[in-house]
């Protein structure tokens, strides 16, 4: 037992990296959500039939060039152990939750288990990137262990990416990658990294005006290494979607404006709802139990006072960024990429459970700075974590277990079926207190805590006893050691 625990001790995050593959490997083929499952199989077979250079879905990173690999493997796989796939057909009614989105196939064990391991691998990039971002920032090898930790163990990450089934930690791993190569100056390859996040899922392009204002301020090459940084992200960004440039257009008209059950009587609570999701809006799912009918000039108002809201939040926040000095570039730089998701998050009318994981490595360097309490950090991913499994209630998951056990699906399902009206109630409160929760910690980060934590402290006081003694007798060997460091 001591042998035990003096290997763990030593090799820490070794240990966390290989729990926390071991859960996921266990979720990753019994666990999918039943209708973005069918949509990646669906894709799948359309690259199958149509070959890959066939366009699919936007953004494409995910949507048509990472499904190439998949679909392909998948394929050969299924051809030695069977595909597995369940005809949505031969199930009862009862557990198909989306009739209306004509979902088909459950896709079996194999498909599941191949098409999430690009997630299985960003988790695990996402962790060693927090952990040498971390170890860069305080020197601290606990500090950084304990940042992977907050990432690799947390239950909703693991959900999202093992157990749901949804790319965003693709997404969350090239910005958090961006983070660390700005911080390293590697500006070219921070370029390439931010435009593959946005092909990837385009929240990344949020945070293109707060780079472009760090890069900008800079005390030397500013120009040079704003051009190092955009020039790559540009050619990287026109390679990726050009083409893909006749869909852009139709895909920010669906996403942001009205569509036509919002333009009409009433929106559909379920497959269309006005507001949903992690935010105040998910009141909204209460016309469900009160069978309230709202008009159609409040959802057309409502639909665009969102939108107005969230540009109006962002100019605030970038305005807010363009005011920041930037003493301590990588915990600002941090805070600046955060500042512009929480604007979205608080603004915007349906905001998806699976897009608090782009929010989370900000939160993790926040918290291991000392910024951010524990307790708000768990609380916020503790309710996602809730939502995620009321939303698509928990047991419409594991339909890839129903050759084996659809009694005890049924039973659960039909427990649930007896508490709708609890479980709609639950998911608005859920909604509200995760936008009470993530204002509190940006009030936290700007009001409560306006010092940094011991650690950070010392650096700064470094930086600053640093700069008196340049002035008074030049250059220090601290100063001569940083550049030789930073410039080898």
């Amino acid at each position: 037992m001591t042998k035990l625990h003096s290997f763990v001790s030593s090799h820490k995050l070794g240990t966390v990296l290989a729990v926390g593959i071991a859960i996921r490997l266990i979720l990753m083929p019994i666990s999918a959500h039943p209708f973005d499952g069918y949509v990646w199989y669906s894709l799948s077979e359309s690259i199958l039939e149509n070959g890959p250079l066939a366009l699919q879905s936007f953004p494409p990173l995910w949507y048509h060039y990472s499904l190439v690999p998949v679909a392909y493997s998948y394929s050969w796989l299924a051809g030695i152990f069977g595909s597995g796939t369940i005809p949505m057909s031969s199930l009862p009614p009862a557990l198909n939750f989306y009739p209306n989105f004509h979902i088909l196939a459950v896709p079996g064990l194999l498909f599941n288990s191949i098409v999430k391991i690009p997630f299985l691998l960003s988790d695990i990039a996402i962790a060693v990137i927090l952990f040498k971002t971390v170890r860069e920032l305080t020197n601290k090898n606990g500090l950084a262990e304990t940042a992977a930790i907050l990432w690799f163990l947390n239950p909703f990450v693991i959900w999202i990416s093992a157990g749901w089934g949804m790319w965003d930690t693709i997404a969350a791993m090239f910005s958090i990658a961006t983070l660390y190569l700005i911080i390293k100056k590697k500006f070219a390859y921070a370029g390439v990294s931010l435009s593959l996040g946005i092909a990837t899922k385009l929240y990344p392009a949020l945070f293109i005006i707060p780079l472009l204002i760090y890069l900008l301020k800079l005390n030397s090459n500013r120009w040079r290494n704003s051009v190092r940084f955009f020039a790559p992200f540009i050619v990287t960004s026109v390679l990726l979607f050009l083409p893909y440039i006749g869909t852009i257009t139709n895909f920010f008209t669906n996403f942001f404006l009205p569509g036509a059950a919002v333009s009409g009587s009433s929106t559909d609570p379920i497959d269309n709802p006005l507001g949903f999701g992690l935010t105040y809006w998910s009141l909204y799912g209460l016309t469900r139990v009160v069978n309230l009918s709202i008009s159609s000039e409040f959802i057309y108002f409502a639909s665009i006072s969102t939108i107005v809201l969230v540009i109006a939040a962002l100019a605030f926040v970038y305005w807010k960024i363009g005011k920041m000095c930037f003493r301590h570039p990588a915990y600002d730089l941090t805070l600046a990429m955060l500042l512009p998701v929480s604007a979205l998050f608080l603004f915007y009318r349906f905001i998806c459970e699976q897009w608090f994981i782009w929010a989370i490595p900000f939160l993790v360097i926040l918290l291991v700075g000392g910024r951010i309490k524990k307790v708000y950090f768990w609380g916020v991913s503790i309710v996602a974590l809730l939502y995620s499994l009321l939303n698509c209630p928990f047991p419409f998951f594991f339909l890839p277990l129903v050759p084996w056990c659809d009694s005890a699906l049924l039973a659960a399902i039909n427990i649930i079926w007896r508490i709708e009206s609890f479980r709609i109630i639950t998911l608005a409160i859920l909604g509200c207190i995760f936008s009470i929760l993530l204002l509190i910690i940006l009030l936290q980060v700007s009001y409560r805590f306006p010092n940094p934590s011991p650690i950070f402290k010392r650096h700064i006081c470094i930086a600053k006893l640093s700069a008196k003694c340049k002035l008074l007798f030049g250059p220090t060997q601290f100063d001569e050691e940083e550049k030789i460091k930073n410039n080898p």
